[in-house]
Order: C-alpha cells, then sequence, then structure tokens
C-alpha cells in the first residue's frame, strides 16, 4: 500500500514502513543511514537531492494543526492516487486526532439555593465605629505602599491619559458642534 495513505488507518504503522511510491531508484540512490556521519556523505546527499526532480522536501511536523491545510494537503496527495489506491482510502474512514479541554471534576456538590442566600457571620465586620477604626488602622498597616518614584511615574501616567481623553473629547465636541450649527444654521 502506499505511504500516502498513513492517514487511512492511524493504528498500522505496517502500512506506511515499506517501500515508497517512487519510481525506480537509481545508481545515486544507495546511501544508507549509517553514511550520515560521514561529512562528506552528507554533502553528497544533499547534493543529489537537489539534482532530483523527484525528490520532496520533508517537513518536520508543527505543533500548529490545520484542519482545513490538512483537508487541502490531503487532497493535493489524492490526485496521485491510482485506482487500487483511491479504493483502499476510501474504504477506511480517516481519525483525526482532536485536542479535548480538560475536564477537571468538582471536589464538592454545588450548593444548594437556600444555602447560598443564608447570611454567614463575617468574622470582619464592625459591631461598632471603634473596632470599624481599629480594623481599617490594622488594615493600613498591611497594604505595601508605593515608593516616592512609583508614586510620580505612575501620577505622570495618570496625568498624560487624562489630557489626551480631555483633548480628544473637546475634538469632537468642536466637531458636533460646528457641524450641527452648519446643518441647522445659527441666528
Amino acid at each position: 500500500m502506499s505511504d500516502k495513505s498513513r492517514d487511512a488507518e492511524p493504528g498500522r504503522e505496517d502500512l506506511v514502513t515499506g517501500a515508497s511510491d517512487a519510481a525506480e531508484e537509481s545508481e545515486n540512490d544507495t546511501l544508507s543511514i549509517f553514511d550520515i556521519d560521514d561529512p562528506e556523505a552528507l554533502e553528497e546527499a544533499e547534493e543529489a537531492v537537489e539534482h532530483d526532480p523527484d525528490a520532496i522536501e520533508v517537513v518536520p511536523p508543527s505543533d500548529d494543526v490545520d484542519p482545513e491545510a490538512d483537508d487541502e494537503t490531503i487532497a493535493e496527495l489524492e490526485e496521485n492516487f491510482t485506482p487500487e489506491e483511491r479504493a483502499a482510502a476510501a474504504a477506511v474512514p480517516i481519525a483525526r486526532k482532536t485536542a479535548k479541554a480538560p475536564v477537571r471534576k468538582k471536589d464538592t456538590a454545588t450548593r444548594k439555593r437556600s444555602a447560598s442566600t443564608v447570611e454567614h457571620d463575617d468574622p470582619y465586620k464592625a459591631h461598632n465605629p471603634a473596632e470599624f477604626v481599629a480594623q481599617s488602622a490594622a488594615e493600613l498597616k498591611r497594604v505595601v505602599w508605593p515608593t516616592w518614584p512609583q508614586t510620580v511615574s505612575m501620577f505622570s501616567a495618570v496625568l498624560i491619559f487624562v489630557l489626551i481623553m480631555i483633548l480628544i473629547v473637546g475634538a469632537l465636541d468642536f466637531a458636533f458642534t460646528w457641524g450641527l450649527l452648519k446643518m441647522l444654521g445659527s441666528k
């Protein structure tokens, strides 16, 4: 079977490992995998591939999977199929591998509506103004305050942004006012 139909039966690697579909091998195609370690043999192999019009470029698989591009590539390859190969490819449907998002099981059941409406005791709720002030002071001690250079930098960024917005809104206001006065006329 052809190595073009490797998608026809994904579980069967024995279909892919056969002889190639290329025409008769020439005398220049006698390099083995062990010759590749030799730099001279590698150069000879590269030159042989460069001058061979039937040689194809081997593209490593990428992480980007585009089913439409794959379908176009398969359609292009199927144009060169013999009638026997077309019948064999049509006999077995192509099984596509798709990525599925992981589903995490919940540890607990979803709360019932009655349980979600029940008021819970808030341990931080102040019962009087003095307790509220004490809790607020304690919380402010935990705040990580920015340094003076950070404060100046953030203030400058906000000021510039606000000035730009003022210019945009002012320009729009001027443009709409001018347009309405031109359309409706002024008295």
